[in-house]
């Protein structure tokens, strides 16, 4: 087909001419082709907000009385005789039920009272809480784990007069130890 020309002239449009044509046409079907549709609208992703820190626990309050020693100037105490915690100061030793066992590795007898807690030779009892309700004595009430069980336990000591032997009950049982150090 003959294309005129604004001179009056005719030619025969060239492969270029037809393709600047057919764009031309592609380009307004495609608009109109949009007119009336709704566009949706590009919404930047949102960020996640950052986790909620894990609350700080509260301290317990330390205990008043004797439950922790001040060492004189010059005077070291091992951390059990000087940190806080509701096991009574006079009962935080090592003992042993059998004597050879305060040095014996593994002291099969042996146990740790610790401010807090009491470590045996496969467990360990952590102590909830603490009543003295006599001079010398002590009710604790524990979580008791060994052997891959936990359980909720009251344990009872009482310190003989010197203070060198101690007498621990759990369990309907009663168990007498020295002291090691």
């Amino acid at each position: 087909a003959a294309a005129f020309v604004s001179d009056g002239t005719s030619r025969t449009p060239r492969r270029s001419d037809r393709m600047i044509r057919f764009a031309a046409i592609l380009l307004g079907a495609s608009a109109v082709a949009s007119c009336g549709e709704p566009t949706t609208p590009v919404v930047p992703p949102v960020p996640m907000p950052a986790p909620d820190p894990a609350p700080i626990p509260t301290p317990p309050p330390a205990p008043t009385g004797d439950y922790f020693a001040t060492p004189a100037d010059g005077e070291e105490l091992p951390t059990s005789q000087t940190t806080p915690g509701p096991i009574p100061l006079e009962f935080r030793h090592v003992w042993a039920i059998d004597a050879k066992d305060c040095t014996a590795s593994p002291g099969l007898t042996r146990i740790a009272i610790a401010p807090g807690a009491i470590r045996f030779y496969e467990g360990r009892s952590v102590v909830v809480s603490a009543e003295t309700p006599h001079e010398r004595t002590a009710t604790l009430e524990v979580t008791h784990s060994a052997e891959g069980q936990t359980s909720q336990e009251t344990h009872a000591l009482a310190l003989s007069e010197d203070g060198r032997t101690l007498t621990y009950g759990r369990s309907g049982a009663s168990f007498t130890y020295q002291r090691c150090d």
